[in-house]
């Protein structure tokens, strides 16, 4: 086995934290788990979720003020003046 130089070294340490910000069980619990936060605010609060297929096939599962709920989650429509 032939040794590593010393640049390539210190290039894989300094670039080794970058790779991971986070632990895996954050990644998993933040980006698989949990819903995305809903885009516009939803109009009933009544049908909650847990993953998308709990939803009809027109609604969204999304992360609400008042918790993970079926909306349609399309975007504020900005009124131009």
């Amino acid at each position: 086995m032939t040794p590593v130089p010393p640049f390539q070294l210190l290039l894989v340490l300094s670039l080794a934290p970058q790779l991971v910000p986070a632990s895996p069980k954050q990644y998993f619990l933040k980006y698989v788990l949990e819903p995305p936060p809903c885009r516009s605010e939803p109009d009933v609060c009544d049908t909650f979720c847990t993953e998308q297929e709990d939803c009809s096939p027109n609604l969204q599962c999304c992360s609400a003020y008042c918790g993970i709920v079926c909306t349609s989650n399309q975007a504020p429509v900005v009124g131009v003046s």
